[in-house]
């Protein structure tokens, strides 16, 4: 009870303290380990030496922030607390910037301030770590403008992204939240303004609440949208549980619901929670929650920081035209039979593995590729 009632008071105190600085507050509530957020309101100092201290007057909280953070990234810069000194690249807080905030245990706080006037972001070829400078959670669908569709590829945030595809959305990020850091990644250069007045959703959604299971949250996360997965000949329209492994380490777990349902695996990023966690091309392996190997049939699973694949996925490795899991003379000669009679195989499936260089056509070359496969075992 005296805990409830601490805390209790703790909240009053906030909201009664909020409301002499300010009309607009944001509340972050941040596990250990690294935490994609962002900063999207006017205040007096944004000097990252005074920024974290509990002597901003624009920051309230009952946690001691300075011994709490081991360093701050933002796009190409970096700040490193060493013993409570800033060490590194990173000299301001930005209200347009994302931010990795890397703790060395869980904290909570407030931080107060004005609402910004104008909400323009300069992107550049590539990723880009930006703000979201609102207050209130909104569905993509109303918070991104119609030219989204040509500007950005996909935009990344903690263990949840979304794809744009053919002018349509798809993937895990369904809503932008206060004091949250994503990844745009855009086509060119071009200007970009979040469209909340137009609101042309009259839909109502219900917040997807995307939590790390079993591994820990990175700061470099690759990103694969799973087209189709097909098991044993049929294309699957259930559910299904996917894990996701490097070095024999759980990297993502991810429920795959739909087309371009997103899967997420966290890379090495220097601090120990990850280590042992994926490098640079590495090839990622997936499996269904039964410990049963998903292989990629079409696409990349090769690991790439702060990127994204689009992947096709089967319960049978490439080659394996008749499902028996496994490369031998009988998978051959369907491959041969096809070549002579194109309408050989009928089967969505079976066209996508026995395509195993996946160059759009079977052909000799896949042939000789499962006589390697076959000779090596």
């Amino acid at each position: 009870m005296m805990k409830k009632n601490k805390l209790y008071q703790l909240i009053i105190y906030i909201i009664m303290t909020c409301s002499l600085y300010s009309s607009n507050y944001f509340f972050y509530n941040l596990n250990e380990g690294a935490n994609l957020l962002s900063f999207p309101l006017i205040y007096d100092n944004n000097s990252i030496n005074d920024f974290f201290t509990n002597n901003n007057p624009n920051l309230i909280s009952n946690n001691d922030l300075e011994t709490s953070i081991i360093s701050i990234i933002s796009e190409g810069e970096i700040g490193l607390n060493i013993n409570n000194e800033w060490q590194g690249s990173l000299d301001e807080i930005s209200t347009e910037r994302g931010y990795w905030l890397i703790l060395e245990n869980p904290i909570s706080f407030l931080y107060t301030g004005n609402e910004l006037d104008d909400n323009t972001y300069f992107l550049h070829p590539g990723s880009n770590l930006i703000s979201f400078s609102y207050s209130s959670e909104i569905h993509v669908n109303d918070a991104l403008p119609i030219y989204a569709t040509d500007v950005l590829s996909a935009i990344v945030g903690q263990n949840e992204s979304l794809l744009i595809h053919n002018n349509q959305f798809y993937g895990s990020l369904t809503h932008f939240k206060p004091g949250n850091g994503y990844w745009f990644i855009a086509n060119d250069h071009a200007i970009f303004n979040y469209d909340i007045n137009q609101n042309r959703s009259e839909h109502e959604y219900t917040n997807i609440k995307n939590k790390t299971r079993g591994f820990n949250q990175s700061i470099v996360q690759s990103i694969f949208f799973t087209d189709s997965i097909y098991l044993s000949g049929q294309k699957n329209n259930d559910e299904l549980v996917i894990n996701l492994y490097c070095n024999n380490q759980l990297v993502g777990n991810k429920t795959w619901d739909s087309q371009f349902s997103d899967l997420i695996a966290m890379g090495s990023d220097g601090y120990d929670w990850t280590e042992e966690y994926c490098e640079l091309n590495q090839q990622v392996k997936i499996e269904n929650n039964l410990g049963q190997e998903l292989h990629v049939i079409k696409g990349q699973n090769k690991w790439i920081p702060n990127n994204y694949n689009i992947i096709t996925l089967s319960d049978v490795m490439p080659g394996d035209i008749n499902f028996d899991h496994n490369i031998n003379i009988v998978d051959i000669v369907y491959m041969v039979e096809h070549i002579i009679d194109i309408n050989n195989l009928t089967n969505n499936h079976q066209l996508l593995i026995a395509d195993i260089n996946q160059d759009d056509t079977i052909n000799i070359a896949d042939i000789l590729i499962n006589i390697d496969i076959i000779i090596s075992d």
